[in-house]
């Protein structure tokens, strides 16, 4: 055990800096000394102080932090690793810095199209009491729409799993004007922006959302 020497008072007169703190300073370091922390416990403990936007920024570094981390997709065998864990120490969300932070985790991993982290996310957003209602509906709304205009389905699919029409749960959920301008969204794009994604993509976009909505794809004749 080396830690800083506070005073000459901790532990006879020896000077400051780093000392042999054992248990004759003080017995109750006794029982500590054979507790071997494990590696995944003091990573959880640092990153639980951290923005949840800088997750991914460490995702990014190296496997060994993604594998630290988590893929969130236990449909395909990926561990959670700590995502869960930090997710769940993150909230419930009482600042405005906070409700920020987790919206732009949750944008991140739409825009990774990363639905099994996504997911994780969603579950705490729409947990009772974890954040403001409004507040998550309008992530929601927004990932929505992010996810439409990409032509990611697992994502909106994940979106709808959470909060969609059919979602039998208390608290504010998407109702077909939301996917219906998520569905205008997507169709603005592709008309600005032509093949951004492939037709099959914004295909089986369309098919999702219209399950839920009666409104027709407008932006390919025949698409859905």
């Amino acid at each position: 055990w080396l830690v800083p020497a506070r005073s000459g008072r901790m532990c006879g007169a020896e000077p400051a800096g780093l000392t042999a703190w054992d248990s004759r300073c003080d017995p109750r370091l006794a029982l500590l000394a054979p507790v071997a922390l494990h590696d995944t416990t003091a990573a959880f403990l640092c990153l639980r102080f951290l923005s949840p936007r800088s997750w991914w920024r460490l995702r990014g570094l190296s496997a060994g932090w993604r594998q630290l981390l988590g893929n969130g997709d236990e449909a395909a065998g990926d561990s959670l690793g700590l995502l869960q864990a930090l997710v769940e120490a993150a909230g419930p969300l009482r600042s405005a810095t906070a409700e920020v932070d987790f919206a732009g985790c949750v944008y991140t991993a739409v825009h990774h199209r990363s639905a099994g982290l996504l997911q994780i996310l969603l579950r705490a957003l729409a947990g009772v009491g974890w954040a403001r209602q409004p507040f998550a509906l309008g992530v929601f709304r927004e990932a929505l729409v992010q996810a439409a205009v990409a032509g990611d389905a697992s994502s909106c699919r994940a979106l709808l799993a959470a909060r969609g029409p059919s979602v039998a749960a208390s608290g504010a959920r998407l109702n077909k004007d939301d996917l219906d301008s998520a569905l205008e969204a997507a169709e603005a794009w592709e008309s600005m922006c032509p093949g951004s994604a492939r037709p099959e993509l914004r295909q089986e976009v369309c098919q999702v959302l219209r399950s839920f909505s009666p409104k027709p794809c407008m932006h390919q004749p025949g698409c859905c």
